[in-house]
């Protein structure tokens, strides 16, 4: 059809560009690359824990409680940041959300409200995954709302992320090793939903979505649900080339694929060689 004639020759100018390129000899490219986005756009990965294109979908880590967390300090004036997580099930329809009006729900506990942080301050939210999954969740939305209005580029400091624990109560409330990803939060909005975690598929799809639309009434969850059940939809049905079209295609241009057992020049994978991590590099080299 027309459209695979169009993605055909797409392809040809692709290889046809890449081949002027310095050779990459026997390449290795991996499969897990299908889910890392190519970086095409600057504000599509903001600076974090791994530097991430938005899109791109993580293995959720075998944890029985995430706890999601955020910390911030004050500006010229009282600052007032609010962490939420809004439940939704399979269909992604809004079932219940955890935040600082709801401190329970689900199975999963919120910290408490925190209204002020002239030396800085967190709010955490514990959630069970087993938990959820049988009572029908299979989307958590993590989002963070100014209440009172500066936006994050007017804060010092203010950064989120996630830790996968074995438990609720274990270790300390801050143990860097279970901090699974986190990103600094510096947009000029006021809304910001950094991951969404999907507990069927278990994947966690990164966001660092940044909501331009100025709240009309109080800054929370309840008064902008129609908008974070628009931004799932999108997240989950996102469509962008991924590294591991990219990477292929340079092999074939400027090399050769390597078979299993045979000698590699160079590696395309997520731990080793060239990595999804490498954004600077990926755009200087290969776009």
């Amino acid at each position: 059809g027309l459209s695979s004639r169009v993605v055909a020759a797409c392809e040809r100018a692709l290889m046809e560009r890449f081949g002027k390129l310095p050779p990459l000899g026997c390449c290795w490219v991996d499969p897990d690359l299908k889910k890392y986005m190519v970086p095409l756009a600057q504000r599509s990965a903001s600076k974090a824990l791994r530097t991430l294109t938005r899109g791109t979908r993580l293995p959720l880590e075998p944890a029985r409680v995430l706890r999601f967390f955020v910390w911030w300090k004050n500006g010229k004036g009282r600052a007032d940041i609010d962490l939420s997580a809004v439940l939704f099930d399979g269909s992604q329809c809004y079932v219940d959300d955890l935040s600082y009006y709801n401190l329970k729900s689900f199975g999963g506990c919120h910290s408490g409200d925190i209204v002020d942080a002239p030396h800085g301050a967190s709010e955490f939210i514990d959630v069970e995954l087993d938990l959820l999954r049988q009572r029908g969740v299979r989307y958590i939305v993590m989002i963070l709302s100014s209440f009172t209005r500066q936006p994050y580029c007017d804060l010092p400091e203010c950064f989120a992320g996630w830790m996968a624990r074995s438990d609720a109560n274990s270790g300390e409330i801050f143990e860097p090793r279970t901090v699974v990803n986190k990103l600094d939060v510096a947009s000029n909005t006021m809304i910001c939903i950094p991951a969404v975690f999907d507990l069927v598929g278990q994947e966690v799809i990164w966001a660092d979505l940044a909501l331009t639309h100025e709240p009309d009434s109080c800054n929370n969850v309840q008064n902008n649900l129609s908008s974070m059940s628009l931004m799932l939809q999108a997240l989950t049905s996102l469509a962008k080339p991924d590294l591991h079209t990219l990477f292929t295609l340079h092999a074939k241009a400027r090399g050769t694929l390597a078979t299993p057992d045979g000698p590699v020049d160079t590696i395309f994978s997520v731990e080793h060689g060239i990595t999804p991590f490498e954004i600077d590099r990926i755009r200087a080299e290969f776009l």
